[in-house]
């Protein structure tokens, strides 16, 4: 097999990677259903919820909304209304909240020789939520500086079409075997990266992906990514 070539260039999806929907009407949802809920719990329910749209795709947003309510333990009964609710709460403007450790994680991350930007299918505005999250910016701010924040709606393309991948890349004079691609999600990310030549690298807290193993490289946590690149890079 020939040797893969050193990582220069790292890439990292928003959304389910380093920001999360704010947590108080999601948590005021599914508490009013009689349903357990603190953040660990609806952290643990999106990887899950996305690992049921991986499993039976194309993706589908009332699939993850039933996957999530399923997951949280929410009655069948009660299960209509309560994906309405969340339907709301997870509205793309609601990506606010940091994931857990993502800024933290992004700084150690930027002590490595390695470029970073972001990739996202978006709505024109994870630019800004990721600035106001604290978590990266282009430019001085308080989050890890970045060399690019790439927003699907922004740009006319969205993953898995390899395009967008193609504008990242070329926009920071990367290239794509020298790249990496982290994103919590099989079909959108990971066969997206792969389209446009670019190792994956899924982040799977609870090897949840439903893909046959060997397939591609997984990442339990994103405080995992600065000794993974050491150890792949130059």
């Amino acid at each position: 097999m020939k040797p893969r070539a050193p990582v220069d260039t790292v890439l990292l999806d928003a959304g389910g990677v380093l920001i999360m929907p704010a947590a108080e009407a999601v948590l005021r949802s599914l508490r009013d259903a009689g349903a357990r809920a603190d953040l660990a719990l609806i952290d643990r329910a999106h990887y899950a919820a996305t690992a049921v749209n991986d499993r039976f795709p194309p993706r589908n947003r009332l699939s993850y909304l039933k996957a999530f309510a399923q997951a949280c333990g929410v009655h069948p009964d009660r299960a209509e209304r309560v994906i309405s609710e969340l339907s709301t709460a997870y509205d793309g403007p609601k990506w606010t909240r940091q994931l857990s450790g993502a800024a933290k994680s992004l700084r150690t991350l930027s002590l490595v020789p390695v470029s970073l930007g972001v990739v996202s299918n978006s709505i024109g505005v994870v630019a800004e939520q990721l600035r106001g999250a604290g978590i990266c910016q282009v430019g001085p701010g308080a989050g890890t500086p970045v060399s690019l924040v790439i927003d699907s709606a922004l740009v006319g393309v969205a993953k898995p079409d390899p395009r967008i991948f193609h504008l990242a890349l070329r926009e920071m004079g990367a290239e794509p075997e020298r790249t990496v691609y982290v994103g919590d999600t099989a079909r959108i990310d990971v066969d997206g990266a792969l389209a446009a030549g670019i190792r994956p690298l899924h982040l799977d807290p609870h090897r949840d992906c439903p893909d046959p193993p060997g397939r591609h490289e997984h990442l339990r946590g994103l405080g995992d990514l600065a000794a993974w690149v050491r150890a792949h890079g130059h």
